[in-house]
């Protein structure tokens, strides 16, 4: 297979998943919007603790044997059993684990309310462990439409059920059964999809382990330094403004979430493809994070301008205070979006270590900064913290990856600073023509949305075109778009004839 053929098939993949997330956040903003108006700050406060909670006990089973299965050359029956076995006896382990934790939480956060919704996430948690192993090959082949048809399923019925309990009794409980509800579709769709059908077995536990502790060593890292904020808010600022900032939270991370986190999945696949195959990583790695930086990094530049408009349209009124917190972790993103791809190519290589050893830098970091900036900014001042840490270790991450992948970053440089030049121009020219007005409803933030959205579409796209060409039209992400956009023409004239 040609380097030129394997891009194809990430973009391909990668296009898959993109319209998962698409599907996924679409219904996502439906159910926020309604949600926001049903429910108030303090439920969404409470459940976004709670997830904080879940999220760090389920690190007892976040050892990644999926991504090991797919970095294997051959998984055997014995592999495959083996990790599903081990996912379901930590399933029981998370289980146990947040049912004992629940009277603890509770009086941590002095919320009553987080012992039942802890022992419920923890049932939710297990019954996710279930899935069918055999899922792992749709990363392996390329079948990344089904996992789309999966992940839209359990969204769309985790929103109808969240949404019918919410109006029925405008209760905290309808996100959490939501939640339930998303894993229980999700692991009756993987057997569905797939005829593979596991059995209990440790024959091949050991050697799964062997790729997988560092992954969970670097997973607990990430966790504290990705959830420090969340706990401290948590514990300072009291639920109200953790339900500000987890909101907030949601919207900025859209640039990750839904273009990043979907190519880099399957990036990942090529990248273990081309390991296998003896195949040198550069090439890959450049066109693919240039595809990142072309669509992601606009969208985090543009959070920062349009922020009033969508906590108004989104989220009504009440969620005011949360604007700011929205700009500075959109900045923060930002800077992450950069380094969005270096892991997996660290992962594809074995160097899962590496992986753990940059999440411990950012920790070191965020710690101290976070509690210095919301000395002075309060929860505010842990958004402005994030963007500064997010600053802070990309330099470090692109020189690592240098060293240990032979990927300079000079060669990304030249393929990518017309995006970056481009976002930050789009982003200021916003912010500097459309004034804010003094108040604003719905109507008005719904027309200056459309109207800035429009502006800096078109403002974005033009300072990219015009530096391209002003540069002699030179490899990079704007001639594989265009490339992109001609087949999909001659296919369109060809049918329409």
């Amino acid at each position: 297979m040609t380097s030129e053929q394997g891009h194809k098939r990430v973009l391909v993949g990668g296009s898959w998943l993109i319209g998962a997330r698409v599907m996924d956040r679409l219904i996502g903003i439906i159910s926020i919007s309604i949600l926001a108006r049903l429910l108030k700050p303090p439920d969404f406060g409470l459940v976004a603790v709670a997830s904080t909670v879940v999220a760090g006990v389920e690190l007892l089973s976040a050892f990644g044997f999926d991504w090991a299965l797919v970095r294997h050359r051959e998984p055997s029956v014995d592999d495959l059993n083996s990790a599903w076995t081990l996912r379901i006896l930590f399933g029981v382990l998370t289980f146990v684990v947040l049912t004992l934790l629940g009277p603890l939480a509770a009086s941590f956060y002095h919320q009553t309310a987080l012992r039942p919704v802890l022992m419920a996430m923890g049932a939710a948690s297990f019954v996710g462990s279930l899935e069918n192993i055999g899922t792992v090959f749709f990363r392996r082949e390329f079948a990344f439409h089904k996992e789309f048809l999966i992940r839209s399923a359990a969204k769309l019925a985790g929103f109808l059920v969240t949404v019918s309990i919410a109006f029925a009794y405008r209760s905290f409980w309808a996100l959490v059964v939501g939640v339930i509800c998303v894993r229980c579709v999700t692991v009756a769709a993987s057997y569905l999809f797939h005829p593979y059908r596991p059995f209990f077995s440790l024959a091949n536990a050991r050697a799964l382990f062997g790729f997988s502790t560092w992954l969970l060593l670097g997973n607990i890292i990430e966790y504290c330094r990705e959830k420090f904020a969340d706990l401290y808010i948590g514990r300072v600022f009291g639920p109200s403004a953790n339900g500000l900032f987890a909101v907030a939270g949601e919207i900025s991370i859209v640039p990750i979430t839904e273009i990043a986190s979907p190519i880099n999945r399957a990036a990942y696949s090529k990248y273990t493809e081309d390991v296998r195959n003896g195949r040198d990583l550069g090439s890959s790695y450049v066109s693919i994070a240039a595809l990142i930086w072309l669509i992601s990094l606009p969208m985090a530049a543009g959070t920062v301008a349009v922020a009033p408009e969508v906590i108004e349209l989104l989220l009504g009124p009440q969620w005011h205070a949360a604007e700011p917190v929205l700009r500075w972790l959109a900045v923060g993103t930002a800077f992450t979006v950069m380094a969005a791809n270096t892991h997996y190519v660290y992962w594809a290589l074995g160097h899962t270590r590496v992986v753990a050893a940059l999440s411990l830098a950012g920790t070191v970091i965020i710690v101290p900064v976070t509690v210095v900036c919301a000395r002075f900014a309060g929860y505010t001042g842990v958004a402005f913290a994030f963007a500064i840490s997010s600053a802070l270790i990309l330099p470090i991450n692109f020189m690592i990856l240098r060293r240990l992948a032979g990927i300079k970053f000079s060669d990304l440089w030249r393929r990518v600073w017309r995006i970056a030049f481009s976002a930050i121009a789009m982003a200021a020219i916003l912010w500097l023509s459309f004034k804010q007005p003094d108040t604003e409803g719905i109507g008005v933030a719904a027309e200056m949305l459309v109207v800035k959205v429009a502006a800096g579409f078109a403002i974005y796209t033009a300072l990219v075109g015009l530096t391209w060409l002003a540069c002699g039209r030179p490899a990079g992400p704007e001639r594989a778009t265009m490339e992109i956009l001609e087949t999909v023409l001659k296919k369109v004239s060809k049918k329409a004839s």
